[in-house]
């Protein structure tokens, strides 16, 4: 990227970053506390029976015969009555943490413990009561000698949690499954698509069908049975795509819904209709053209013939996709991904590739689908973002902070730049509609479900606290306390390298004025006053032997012997 135009998107985007302050603050004015009270969760409250005339008639057998001291499992109500003080008290099965049973010599115990507030400070699901003075029983423990009626009672005790702890899964994950408008269909001949597959796929056998166009929406009808189809109203249609087969190998249209709907058994929010490209029907070993001709005419031929029928595949998507846009009187608009603007990323399991499209980010090839719409985020924030490493991960931030941010990992790092184009183009286009889309960097991978933990406990105080700014000054302080610490050792490395080039140049410089003297005549060490020669050192040092060995009286030879110094070799050291 170019120097320019980098500068020029860091400060667009420091611009968008106060921009999303200003925003956030004006939003969450005055919600400091009030304004979560809609989805503050409480602790819920179960019943089991509105009269006591509604107990099993068990119970009361029991209590004529005043033996009401056995635990009874109500599968119906989804409760467990348990004798206290020869009271029937009924608990609903929602209400039991857990249960557990332990032998200990000829009794066997049962415990079972209840859910209830204030059991462990801090706990993730623990969830206050709007009582403070209400009192609550922990647990309960029984002992019998009968071991096998209370493994019936674990048992069925387990049985009966398992059965609600499903039936509650099933209910939140239908809580946003909403009715749609019903259709009406078309008085006069409908437009036809014929011979596409849906996806996700209806149960039975993998037969095409077609997709027609009615007055509010559109349906899929399956050849085999009546009762089997689709209906996708207008009113709950959010995007419509439409992917040509160009270098793929299906062409299709795709719909993602505002809210989801149920095929079979599965809830989805994308739906979409294809045909493979390829004429799988086709055999080439049994054509009579090809028995023949052989050599690369017939190839030729093929290849031709494969990116004509391609070619009229897209023509024939492309205007059905259209007509739907047109049916839908300006709701809906075609969209079409930007194949050449995609990248390669991770979102779910395996490496995909991600196209833009005006309005969103998909990915539509294959299960699970994947689209982002650019208008819901509050920020985009790049994640491992370091010289030296070949990938970095994208985070979406939605505009609603109780949705769980997006990751897509392993985006190659070739395609940064790109990455930052396109979301900066996104920004500038997306302005129009007072909708930014706000860019920002790091070197590291933050903990989001930390940060939106925060964010989510008081919105306003993280806004005034200088809301995103801290992306941008992780990013920036990683940068530039990376750059002044390698400016930090590249100086101290340049110095100590200065100081050792100085050292080595005197003492290299000694060490060759020392070579080029030894290498000089005997003459001119002769002519110089400095130092003496080994020859008389070694007289000197003879005539001070003797002096001492006279004075001692220890003196061998004539005083008048003369030491006379030996001759200078040649090969001498000269003066030192």
């Amino acid at each position: 990227m170019d120097e320019s135009v980098a500068k020029k998107i860091k400060e667009h985007q420091n611009e968008l970053v106060k921009q999303k302050q200003e925003e956030g603050l004006k939003r969450f004015k005055g919600e400091d506390g009030a304004g979560r009270d809609d989805n503050e969760e409480v602790f819920k409250k179960y019943e089991s029976y509105r009269r006591e005339s509604q107990l099993p008639t068990r119970v009361e057998d029991l209590r004529v015969r005043a033996k009401l001291t056995q635990i009874l499992v109500d599968q119906r109500a989804q409760s467990l009555i348990l004798p206290i003080n020869s009271f029937a008290v009924p608990f609903h099965i929602k209400t039991v943490k857990n249960v557990s049973k332990s032998d200990e010599g000829e009794y066997t115990y049962l415990r079972i413990n209840f859910v209830t507030p204030g059991q462990l400070s801090g706990k993730k699901d623990d969830v206050p009561f709007d009582d403070p003075d209400a009192t609550f029983i922990r647990n309960i423990s029984y002992r019998s000698t009968d071991a096998r009626h209370f493994d019936e009672i674990y048992n069925e005790i387990t049985e009966m949690r398992r059965i609600a702890s499903k039936r509650e899964a099933e209910r939140k994950e239908l809580a946003d499954v909403v009715e749609q408008d019903q259709l009406i269909l078309s008085k006069a001949r409908p437009l036809v698509l014929p011979e596409v597959f849906p996806r996700p796929a209806l149960e039975g056998k993998r037969l095409p069908g077609s997709l027609t166009i009615h007055q509010n929406g559109v349906r899929f009808m399956s050849p085999l049975r009546q009762d089997q189809k689709i209906d996708i109203p207008f009113s709950n249609v959010k995007h419509l795509f439409y992917q040509p087969c160009d270098k793929e190998l299906i062409v299709l249209i795709h719909f993602h819904l505002k809210s989801p709907v149920m095929i079979g058994k599965r809830k989805t929010k994308d739906i979409q209709f294809y045909r493979e490209a390829s004429d799988v029907q086709f055999d080439e070993t049994g054509n009579r053209k090809r028995r023949y001709r052989a050599g690369d005419e017939d190839e030729i031929e093929l290849e031709q013939e494969e990116r004509r029928h391609r070619h009229m595949l897209n023509k024939e998507f492309k205007h059905f996709a259209q007509r739907i846009a047109d049916a839908s009187e300006g709701r809906l608009q075609v969209d079409i991904p930007y194949r050449d603007l995609g990248f390669n990323g991770v979102p779910s399991r395996a490496s995909v590739l991600l196209q833009p499209t005006t309005d969103c980010l998909v990915h539509l090839s294959d299960p699970p689908f994947l689209v982002v719409t650019l208008s819901e985020l509050e920020i985009v924030h790049l994640e491992r973002v370091q010289y030296g490493l070949s990938s970095f991960d994208m985070v979406f931030v939605f505009r609603d902070f109780s949705r769980a941010p997006l990751h897509i990992s392993s985006v190659p790092s070739t395609a940064l730049d790109d990455v930052k184009q396109w979301l900066e183009y996104v920004s500038y286009i997306l302005t129009t509609s007072s909708v930014d889309v706000c860019v920002t960097e790091g070197a590291v991978n933050l903990n989001w479900g930390a940060i939106m933990k925060t964010i989510n406990e008081d919105p306003y105080a993280f806004f005034q606290e200088g809301g995103w700014e801290f992306l941008q000054a992780d990013g920036s302080d990683s940068e530039e306390d990376s750059e002044s610490e390698a400016e930090s050792e590249f100086d101290s490395d340049l110095a100590g390298d200065q100081q050792e080039s100085t050292d080595y140049s005197e003492s290299g410089s000694d060490f060759g004025a020392s070579e080029e003297e030894s290498g000089e005549g005997s003459e001119e060490y002769e002519e110089s006053d400095e130092g003496e020669d080994w020859d008389e050192l070694e007289a000197k040092a003879a005539r001070d032997d003797q002096k001492k060995r006279r004075e001692r009286g220890e003196g061998s030879g004539s005083e008048d012997e003369d030491i006379k110094p030996k001759k200078k070799s040649k090969g001498g050291f000269g003066k030192i």
